[in-house]
């Protein structure tokens, strides 16, 4: 198989900074070279970029919207020539991008699935957040709760339904989050049921039942603190870094993966950053090779 690496290296529209720096120090530290020894054929990297023209003054949302729509296609013509999309992602916004370019080569009603790894649900609206952080936002605005503007601008074309989306690895939610999942169908699996019984597996069986593709999005603040101590949004009793390939691993071997994404690596300064990237290597290294199909894609050769 093979796949089609795209990079977003932007946390909100900022260029290269922080998170922003993530992608690129993954593939400073040989991340595409290592693979290749793993046996994974690979092109790129692309990176989207957003446009000085296209960026406006105090339209944050739109301006991400925007870059969403750079990233949507690249991830449309990776998935039209046949190959998987790994993005690797300054921070979790590029999400929207990535599921709109699912749907420009697939088409607007596919059974798209989300399967999103995270110690936090980023299932915030701009009515329930406490921060206002966009980047805690995404999933709501992927199940089309929020973010009208947001969802134009990267061209997302239809909300993910809410019975087709799992989070998992979560250990952290804001109470107002926890209500407004509550009222939806949502399935979250928390870190403590990761490593506790089989009920991952089970969710899983049962999303890719449902859906003709899946989206595999890894925020690697999931890891406990002490694989990603620069993390920027820490969170203790996280995974193991053989616990997150283990859970990676149950999504890939599904056969239905058409997109994986990798965010929130915080390359830092000094140790802690360098063991931050050694983990987000060894992981990507571990886990990534266990890709080896995806479901055909309407005209792909």
């Amino acid at each position: 198989m093979r796949i089609d690496l795209v990079t977003v290296p932007y946390r909100y529209d900022e260029l290269g900074e922080g998170l922003g720096a993530g992608p690129d120090a993954l593939l400073v530290a040989g991340l595409v070279d290592q693979l290749g020894t793993a046996g994974l054929d690979f092109t790129g990297p692309h990176e989207a970029c957003l446009d000085a023209a296209q960026r406006e003054d105090g339209r944050t949302a739109v301006n991400i919207g925007r870059l969403g729509a750079a990233t949507a296609r690249l991830v449309a013509e990776a998935r039209r020539t046949g190959a998987g999309a790994l993005v690797l992602a300054g921070d979790d916004t590029a999400a929207i991008g990535v599921v709109s370019g699912l749907q420009q080569a697939d088409g607007a009603g596919a059974a798209i699935g989300i399967v999103w790894v995270d110690a936090h649900g980023d299932f915030n609206t701009p009515e329930t957040s406490f921060s206002g952080i966009l980047a805690g936002m995404p999933v709501a605005i992927l199940a089309g709760l929020a973010g009208p503007l947001w969802r134009e601008a990267a061209g997302l074309a239809a909300p993910v339904p809410t019975d087709r989306i799992v989070l998992a690895g979560t250990r952290e939610l804001d109470e107002k989050e926890t209500e407004l999942l509550r009222s939806t169908e949502v399935r979250v699996v928390t870190a403590g049921e990761l490593r506790s019984d089989d009920r991952f597996a089970g969710v899983i069986d049962w999303l890719a039942a449902r859906c003709a593709l899946l989206y595999l999005h890894v925020d690697l603040d999931v890891l406990d603190p002490r694989f990603v101590p620069s993390a920027s949004t820490p969170s203790a009793n996280g995974l193991t870094i053989e616990e997150l390939v283990a859970t990676m691993s149950t999504v890939l071997q599904t056969g239905k993966v058409a997109a994986v994404a990798i965010s929130s690596l915080n390359p830092g300064a000094g140790a802690r950053g360098e063991r931050s990237v050694a983990s987000a290597m060894k992981t990507l290294i571990d886990a990534l090779p266990l890709w080896t199909s995806t479901p055909d894609a309407p005209g792909a050769p």
